[in-house]
């Protein structure tokens, strides 16, 4: 069956739309402020053209918009929109033109968008030989070094110099270790955004597309509950036949005695790929499990009624104070394990009735 020809209106709302994606991804790759809001939103147009008008209208609006944007801003930002931005679009539209589940279609975009994270980090570290993840480490690394001559001409002691300093030391060390887990929430993040502002758009044409379950009734799957469990067993399994450092004997013989004995001390991970899963699911399951445990306080807080202001003063402490953020971590892992908000819903249905 051969496809019927492009009605008029679509092309001409394509032709408008492509402009739009192109002057969003040239935004994106020149202006660094704009570009930030501007990398969210440039595949929304696309979306919008799949779900008025049909995929192939799409298609041809994300050529024609690389073509305007390779004229405007070299090949690259042309590759940028046909790699990274017009996957997201088009996937999102697609589930977004049939009635499917919003959950579902966030996971499906969330992938397409981490797949397109990826491509884009690839194709920037071939083509301009610049690796965007040391680009990034570096900078924050300057931006300590910056914070700390800062807060020292402040008049800060040097004790809580050194203790913020080991702090943000940790935070770098680690960052290129959990560049797969960020990878992953830059990716769900932009299909979220995308979801939820397109839904706001699309409203305004009188198309209505379901919106996720409320906050309140997230839940991690069953499955997800091994997460945490398999992360601190990798993490174990990469230390337990820890490998000593190899130093030259020439090294060792030029380092003072409280060197030496820290070297020798020091051992490395056997396996390395294996610490850095362990440590992302880790990471990833803290992650999870405090959000359900902001949940999950939010919801015990309704139960006995306590004011709004209440609770969103309880949130904010339990993201400055590790002790309280700790309980809510506990608090969400034991809400996954036992379902805690669904008893104490049912418990207060049983106090409303009768």
């Amino acid at each position: 069956m051969t496809p019927g020809p492009i009605p008029v209106r679509g092309l001409t709302e394509g032709a408008i739309l492509a402009a739009l994606v192109a002057l969003f991804t040239v935004a994106a790759t020149f202006l660094p402020v704009a570009g930030i809001a501007s990398f969210y939103v440039t595949p929304i147009p696309l979306t919008l053209l799949v779900v008025r008008h049909g995929a192939r209208i799409a298609v041809l609006a994300a050529l024609v918009a690389a073509l305007i944007a390779a004229a405007l801003g070299g090949p690259l930002t042309g590759l940028v929109i046909i790699l990274t931005f017009a996957p997201l679009g088009i996937a999102l539209g697609v589930r977004l033109r049939a009635p499917r589940p919003a959950a579902r279609t966030l996971i499906v975009c969330g992938a397409v968008a981490t797949a397109s994270i990826l491509v884009n980090l690839g194709l920037t570290l071939v083509i301009s030989g610049v690796n965007p993840v040391t680009t990034t480490i570096e900078a924050m690394r300057q931006g300590q070094e910056n914070a700390l001559r800062f807060y020292n001409r402040l008049g800060i002691s040097g004790d809580q110099l050194e203790q913020m300093s080991g702090v943000m030391r940790q935070v770098v060390e680690l960052m290129p270790r959990i560049i797969p887990l960020l990878i992953v929430i830059g990716g769900v993040t932009t299909a979220y955004v995308n979801f939820e502002v397109t839904r706001f758009v699309l409203r305004r044409f009188g198309i209505v597309v379901p919106a996720l379950p409320p906050v309140s009734s997230w839940r991690a799957p069953a499955l997800f509950l091994w997460t945490l469990p398999a992360g601190m067993g990798l993490l174990w399994a990469s230390s337990a036949w820890a490998v000593p450092f190899a130093v030259p004997g020439e090294t060792l013989r030029m380092l003072p005695y409280d060197d030496l004995t820290a070297v020798a001390r020091t051992a490395a991970p056997r396996f390395p790929a294996l610490q850095a899963l362990g440590l992302n699911l880790s990471i990833l399951a803290q992650m999870v499990y405090s959000l359900l445990g902001l949940v999950a306080a939010w919801v015990l807080l309704e139960r006995y009624r306590a004011p709004r202001w209440l609770r969103w003063t309880a949130l904010a402490f339990a993201f400055t104070s590790p002790p309280l953020g700790m309980v809510v971590f506990f608090l969400g892992l034991a809400d996954a394990a036992f379902d805690l908000r669904g008893r104490w819903r049912a418990a207060r249905t049983a106090e409303a009735s009768p």
